[in-house]
């Protein structure tokens, strides 16, 4: 039987939310990519764990991009995020935005929750990319480990002030129609060592990887959009004199590709009680189980009945 994994995500974050004391009604949007570690109906998952092209250590194949995604009918994955460039890739439990040469973007539902206009806090984590490293027969180093433009950038549209400590604006992206707009964009920089280190993801446990920004008078029609330099376009170069190229990287930067993997991202409203910090390993993560007909919630190495209390 198919499970309904909306239905998991939703009493997962709900009884969790009780047992921690988050209130559940300042969250306005959370988001955890926890439907990207489906497995399917032959036992295999979807997706693969990590955001190389190529097949995975479980044999799972490379991850398709936003277009596939809606061929394959797998749209509900996504949990209502979306792309406009096409550019975003499903990975196990994340996602990543952008590919060689080519600009992304990961867009986020409406901030359907709220009712007027309302300031609100925004955290997340975003990884950068390193081109895998290969190594001589003696174990010396041969090649790779080149990481990515360090920088990227966190759009504000539909209503709502950005607030954050760099901010760019009339930054160009775009409509349903893929016609040009203009929006304000904070811009963040990726530090050296929060960029994906051989084929793991240890990155996610690094403070550098978590960001917050403010936007406020955020309504019901707000979106956030993370999207690389310049969305969309291929190009070259990604690097400017305002964004210049870091110059402690290993053995390196590629100017010319500038994709970011994302993941943890809520928003809640400013100064509620509800939980704002990311404060929890990616592998700690809540998760719905049933055991002789009852449904419980495992978060880490605990587990819960639906009202939220831990069962021994």
């Amino acid at each position: 039987m198919k499970k309904n994994y909306a239905k998991m995500f939703v009493s997962a974050a709900l009884a969790v939310a009780a047992v921690f004391g988050v209130q559940a009604q300042d969250v306005v949007l959370e988001e955890n990519f926890d439907k990207l570690e489906a497995l399917t109906d032959a036992g295999v998952h979807k997706y693969g764990k990590n955001p190389w092209t190529g097949k995975d250590a479980e044999g799972v194949e490379y991850q398709p991009n936003f277009t596939n995604i809606q061929k394959d009918g797998n749209l509900d994955d996504l949990n209502g995020w979306s792309s406009r460039t096409t550019y975003l890739y499903a990975c196990q439990g994340f996602v990543r935005i952008s590919k060689t040469n080519y600009g992304g973007d990961l867009l986020s539902p409406k901030f359907s929750a709220l009712n007027e206009p309302t300031d609100v806090k925004l955290s997340w984590q975003g990884i950068g990319y390193t081109s895998n490293v290969a190594l001589n027969e003696d174990g010396s180093y041969k090649s790779g480990g080149v990481h990515d433009y360090q920088y990227y950038l966190v759009g504000v549209m539909g209503g709502g002030e950005l607030v954050a400590d760099n901010v760019l604006h009339n930054v160009q992206y775009m409509d349903d129609a893929k016609n040009d707009i203009f929006i304000d964009c904070a811009v963040i920089n990726i530090p050296t060592d929060c960029f994906i280190t051989m084929d793991t993801l240890q990155a996610w446990s690094f403070e550098g990887t978590k960001n917050k920004v403010t936007i406020k008078k955020a309504t019901a029609n707000t979106q956030v959009v993370f999207m690389s330099t310049i969305p969309a376009v291929k190009t070259t170069d990604y690097s400017t004199p305002e964004m210049p190229i870091a110059e402690d990287a290993p053995h390196g930067v590629n100017v010319k590709v500038n994709r970011v993997v994302l993941d943890n991202i809520k928003v809640v409203k400013a100064g509620s009680s509800a939980v704002n910090d990311i404060n929890v390993a990616k592998e700690v993560k809540a998760r719905k189980v049933m055991e002789n007909g009852q449904i419980y919630i495992i978060a880490g190495d605990k587990k819960y009945n639906v009202m939220g209390a831990e069962v021994k």
